[in-house]
């Protein structure tokens, strides 16, 4: 899923907790485990990509590209969630179990949306333990190409995400676009 698209989703998931809760703790556990997990990409992108280039346009036009070959991910992870939930279970700490409600949230929406380049699809994907065992190797589990990113603006990209390469005549709601008059129709 697209980063605003999580942004989206976790910021309405936390106005429901917060409302029906009134809990500050549950609901920011719930932001970090919803959104905020997702900063495993930056480190996967400077520590293992060895990016340099820290501009978050540079960086979102990375992974909305398909240019990453690394994906340890390690806040991406089953094993991780199981690991919080036993821990949430025995101490009751409200901010963790927010984390893992949105640890719930997160993975079932990437596994969805980001699906759809892999044939097989991403279930296992989300196994720390399979992507070891695959050398954290992206081309391991992806076999659809991405289009590559173009400069749209960042926010187009923030919301949009990536793209299959079969999708480049497809606008944000997946409809075909009318060819604008100035560009050539190609068959």
């Amino acid at each position: 899923m697209s980063p605003g698209g999580h942004l989206v989703t976790t910021a309405a998931a936390c106005a429901a907790v917060y409302a029906g809760t009134g809990d500050a703790a549950l609901t920011a556990g719930l932001a970090a485990g919803g959104f905020l997990i997702d900063v495993d990409h930056a480190v996967d992108y400077v520590l293992f990509e060895r990016q340099r280039d820290l501009r978050p346009a540079s960086f979102l036009r990375y992974y909305v590209g398909g240019k990453a070959q690394r994906v340890v991910l390690l806040l991406h992870s089953y094993e991780l969630l199981v690991l919080l939930a036993g821990i949430a279970w025995v101490t009751q700490i409200a901010w963790l179990w927010g984390w893992v409600f949105g640890m719930l949230l997160h993975l079932p929406l990437d596994i969805i949306f980001n699906g759809k380049f892999a044939s097989s699809g991403l279930v296992h994907f989300y196994s720390f333990t399979v992507r070891a065992r695959a050398g954290f190797r992206a081309a391991r589990f992806t076999d659809r190409p991405v289009r590559p990113a173009t400069d749209t603006g960042f926010w187009t990209a923030f919301f949009n995400g990536a793209r299959l390469a079969s999708d480049s005549g497809k606008n944000a709601g997946g409809l075909l676009r009318a060819p604008r008059a100035t560009q050539p129709v190609r068959g």
